[in-house]
Parts: C-alpha cells; structure tokens; sequence
C-alpha cells in the first residue's frame, strides 16, 4: 500500500490510519489526565481552569493558595501517587514553617533598626508565600521588604534591613579602607566618587577603587597596585641574577617563565629566564660559578640621554673588577657621563651601598623611568648625597670632593679605547683612599 497516488494525494487508506493515530492518541492523552485529576484529588487541590496536558492549570491547595501547574510535569514525575500528602507540592504549604522563620527574623530586625513595617496583600515572586512590607526606615528611606530579605544567601540575618542604608554603610567601609590605604601606601587620591575614587600609588602608576560590590571592596588593599607587585617581581629577580653574576638588562618585568636579556661577568650577553636561573649564564663553564665568582666590587654613577627612553637619566649601579664592560653597556644606550666610580670595595660592600641609595631614592619620592635603578636626571644630586651619607656613617672611612684635571681623571679611571665612557663631571667626582676602604672592610664580612 502507498503513501500517495500518482499525483501525491493521500489515499483513504492513509487517511483511516491517521484517523486511527488520532484516536489512540486521544485516548492515552485521556488516561494521563484522568492521573493528573487524582493526583489533583490525593493533593486536595481544586481545578479552577483545565487546559490540557502542556498549558498551564489554574488550581487552588486546601489552605486556598491558588497558582498554576502544568499537567505533564505531574503526571511525568517518577511516582505521582507514591508522594505523601503531607508533603505538599503547593510552594506555600511547602514553606509555610520558613515563611514564618524569615517573617519572625524580619520583625525582629526591623524593631532593633527602627524599621517601620506596613504589610500590603501582594506576595513576593518566589511563590514561598512571603508577604512584602511598605517600610520606612529611621533615615526616612522607604522601601519594600520581604522576609526572605531579613536572611542572607547562607542563612545569615542581614546587618541593614534598608537598601539605602546598607549602600551608605558599604561605601563608607569601602573609603574607610581607602584611607588606610593611602597612609599605609603614600598613595593619593586623584579624584573622588560617590561609589569609588581614582588613586595613584607613590610609584605614580593609575588604579580606580569601587564601592559597587562585595568583591571590588575587597579588592582594596595595600597590594592593590600590579605595576608595583610587577616592579617588586622585578628587583627581586634582578638581586637573584647579581647572586650569579649576571645583570639583567630587560627594562622590566615580563614573566617568570618568559626570556629576559641578561649579560653575565664575562660579557655573555643571554637569555635569562627567571624559573630556570640556577645554571646561570649557559656560555660560561659550571665551574665559573660559586667560589669563583667575581665579587660586586665596583660602585659607580653614570647619566645621560637614556636610548630606551629618551629622557635624561641618572643610574647608580654596581660591577666587578673595572667596571669597564658595564660602563661601555651603558654609553652605548646614552649614559656616558659618569659621575662617580669606586673600586676595589669589600664583598658585600657595594650592594649594601646600592640597597642603601636605592631604598633613600624611593623614600624621596623618585620614580624609575624604567626597570628599578634608572632615575631622572634631576635625582642625581640625590644619589650623590645618599652615597656620600652612606660612607659618612661608616667607622674609619672618609669622603673628600676633589678637584682635578680632566686629562688627570681620565688616566684614572678611563679605558683609553672608549674616552666617551669616563666623561667625568669634576665638580662632583669623589675618590675615597684605599686605605679607608682597607679600614673598614671588616665590617662588611
């Protein structure tokens, strides 16, 4: 038998048998909501409006609490007679033991907070059966409530029943968290919102704080700042490479597992990642490393018109043995003018000096114009006065200002291939005696 005649009309036979669907069909729809109807019976529920197994019937619970169920959705449970009349499928009846929990709280709280209530025949929309309030609170704010809103999402009675109130409080914790901030940071404010503020860290780098939500408060705290969190990344590492040997030659923080431009004692110029650092400069033999490292004995100040960024620059730093291959690193990205070069220092010695001016440039205020040693021209009296403070309050050294002949200072500290290196500033250059140094080296083993 076809589906269709020639001309793809049904046949009367394909017509019967489509009746006959239909009429199976009917009839098991029949059967489902006639198990919809006791299940409505064994619930005490009453039908207001009946529309089918897929539209949604109007029914009221015995306690009189109308809402609408889908037929299909009761009779698809796994066990719609197995449920126990007790345990009602009506939302309210349900909730009728949390409703007066939430309800009992509500008053509770709205009578230690001087919230005035005013019940209203509306319900809330979770279908509980919570009774929504008109309420007015001691600051004349008014507004609706529920007792779902006197508890928490973790069940917690809430601190502030009213909306306006509970923002107030939020914001004025959050700007009170700011304030500690800022006295803890030496951050400022640069400018002030009702729900946030934009602040600058005394690096100077941007950062905007928001009262809106619980997790913005949170994000106020002293760590706030990720240019100073890369900064700190970034001198810790360069301090780790100087361990080695090496100087890190990048201009700031990348990653931990990324590459940095790195030049090791021997003038090996590398790629230095921070998580694989302990191998150290990969041109040099293992056995270089360790005891027979060349120790940081060289303090020196140089500036100039930085290549990397364009602005005047001033760079204390510290080497071993000359100095001369860092010096040359330095005049070749501008910085030929050096100020100050001391040799010769006991271990230890020169980087405590460097910690020391570093940590007194930041305490002034000045801001690195890039990586963490590379200052403004404009520090360099700073630099100078910090290095010479520095020597002054060790026992038995001594720092005179000496001034000489040009011609004389190059043949004291020049490397006579690269003349530019050691274009030294006379009127500022300081020598300190070998003996001094000899004197007080045994405060720095």
């Amino acid at each position: 038998m076809t589906a269709n005649n020639e001309n793809g009309a049904q046949t009367p036979s394909d017509r019967s048998e489509h009746r006959d669907a239909a009429r199976e069909a009917a009839r098991h729809i029949d059967a489902l909501m006639g198990l919809f109807r006791q299940a409505c019976h064994r619930q005490g529920w009453t039908l207001e409006a009946e529309r089918g197994l897929v539209g949604w019937t109007d029914v009221r619970c015995r306690a009189g609490h109308e809402f609408s169920v889908t037929a299909l959705d009761i009779v698809a449970n796994p066990k719609p007679y197995g449920c126990d009349p007790s345990e009602p499928w009506c939302k309210e009846c349900a909730n009728t033991a949390w409703v007066a929990e939430c309800l009992t709280d509500l008053k509770t709280q709205a009578q230690a907070q001087s919230v005035e209530l005013t019940a209203t025949r509306e319900r809330d929309k979770s279908g509980e059966g919570h009774v929504v309030f008109a309420a007015r609170c001691a600051e004349e704010h008014r507004f609706e409530v529920t007792g779902r809103d006197a508890r928490t999402r973790r069940g917690d009675p809430v601190d502030i029943l009213c909306p306006d109130c509970r923002q107030a409080a939020a914001f004025a914790e959050g700007f009170a968290k700011i304030e500690t901030v800022l006295r803890e940071t030496q951050s400022t404010i640069v400018k002030r919102y009702q729900n946030g503020a934009d602040i600058r860290c005394r690096r100077g780098h941007p950062h905007t704080f928001r009262m809106d939500s619980w997790n913005e408060r949170q994000a106020i705290r002293p760590d706030f700042c990720g240019a100073c969190d890369r900064l700190g990344k970034f001198q810790a590492f360069s301090e780790r490479a100087k361990d080695l040997g090496i100087t890190v030659l990048e201009s700031e923080w990348i990653a931990a597992s990324r590459p940095h431009r790195a030049v090791c004692f021997a003038g090996h110029e590398f790629d230095l990642i921070p998580n694989r650092m302990k191998r150290g400069c990969p041109a040099c033999p293992r056995g270089m490393y360790g005891s027979t490292l060349p120790p940081h004995d060289v303090y020196y100040v140089v500036s100039g018109l930085d290549a990397v960024t364009g602005k005047e620059t001033v760079k204390p730093g510290i080497s071993s043995g000359t100095g001369f291959n860092r010096l040359r690193q330095h005049a070749e990205d501008g910085l030929v003018v050096q100020h100050l070069r001391i040799s010769g220092l006991p271990t230890g010695m020169a980087r405590t000096l460097e910690r020391f001016v570093l940590d007194g440039l930041d305490r002034e205020g000045w801001l690195s114009t890039r990586g963490v040693e590379y200052f403004p021209a404009a520090a360099l009296q700073d630099v100078m006065g910090l290095a010479a403070e520095w020597f002054t309050d060790q026992a038995g050294l001594s720092i005179r200002p000496l001034i000489v002949d040009l011609d004389d200072v190059y043949d004291a500290v020049a490397e006579p291939k690269i003349p530019e290196v050691v274009d030294v500033d006379a009127s500022t250059a300081v020598l300190f005696d070998s003996d001094d140094i000899e004197a007080v080296a045994a405060l720095t083993r």
